[in-house]
């Protein structure tokens, strides 16, 4: 007489998957929270303005963890390029996480460009005002970013809120950095801010998806 073949109970085949790109994500991110962590220590320790050595390594670590960060936005969004990435079908966290990156990427440059290129000691009229404006659409665009990624249920556990909280983050070093002038606050919170990276990278890297998404 022949065993009757063991059932299969559902759950077990749509609990959770652990594809490539979530992986993918999360590498990029850590890699630009290390390498934003390096460039901010070297910026606050010492003269990057002049010293060409640290000039020099600290511009190839912000430029790369830049790169990194909108590099990560795609995999993030997009999946493996089949449109179902961490924000599921949403088009609309589609767009706010593809245009955070494209907004982080100007940001940055407009960093390096008034901070180091531009001979100028006094901001323009209206410069801080658009800056501020820049800043404060990046954030906006991960902050829903984040809650769409929360909405979707594709990401499992943490991972699954690390966007938003990081957004919030940044938020938080955007208040500080408006309203302090204490500077140990100030280089306190950089570090917060590239230190939730860092943990936001390690989470979504290991995460699963749920395979019904």
């Amino acid at each position: 007489m022949t065993a009757p073949a063991p059932a299969v109970r559902p759950s077990s085949l749509a609990a959770t998957v652990r594809p490539s790109w979530p992986r993918a994500a999360g590498i990029l991110i850590l890699t630009g929270g290390v390498l934003l962590t390096a460039a901010t220590a070297l910026e606050i320790g010492t003269d990057v303005s002049t010293e060409p050595g640290p000039a020099t390594a600290f511009w190839v670590l912000f430029l790369a963890s830049t790169l990194a960060h909108v590099a990560a936005m795609f995999p993030l969004a997009l999946g493996r390029g089949d449109g179902r990435g961490a924000v599921g079908s949403s088009v609309a966290g589609k767009l706010a996480l593809l245009g955070f990156g494209a907004f982080f990427l100007a940001n940055q440059s407009l960093y390096l460009l008034a901070g180091y290129l531009l001979p100028i000691s006094e901001p323009v009229d209206g410069a801080t005002a658009f800056l501020f404006g820049m800043s404060a659409v990046q954030g906006l665009l991960l902050t829903i970013g984040g809650i769409m990624i929360v909405r979707a249920r594709v990401l499992t556990g943490a991972a699954r809120w690390a966007i938003l909280v990081l957004s919030l983050v940044g938020f938080a070093l955007g208040a500080v950095i408006n309203a302090s002038s204490v500077e140990a606050l100030t280089n306190t919170m950089y570090f917060v801010s590239t230190g939730a990276q860092i943990i936001a990278g390690l989470l979504i890297a290991r995460a699963g998806i749920t395979a019904a998404k």
